[in-house]
């Protein structure tokens, strides 16, 4: 299945190729947020917020043909 996804941040450092944050990505039908950050090469201790479809999602999350991730770094502020 292929799914698009943006990364902003440091995480962009786990694009593939160019190094671009967005790009389109095939996956396995059945693969989770948690394969996708594995294929990508990117820990599953960062800590993140992730959006498929513009919902927060969990490491367990099923992606699903044309999907769109969001994937950034937590925000902070006071």
């Amino acid at each position: 299945m292929r799914i698009h996804v943006t990364l902003y941040s440091e995480f962009k450092k786990y694009a593939p190729g160019s190094g671009s944050g967005s790009f389109d990505l095939n996956l396995p039908p059945g693969a989770s947020l948690w394969h996708c950050f594995k294929h990508l090469n990117i820990p599953m201790n960062n800590e993140c917020t992730a959006l498929i479809n513009g919902r927060r999602a969990g490491r367990d999350s099923l992606l699903r043909e044309g999907d769109s991730l969001v994937v950034f770094p937590l925000i902070c502020g006071g």
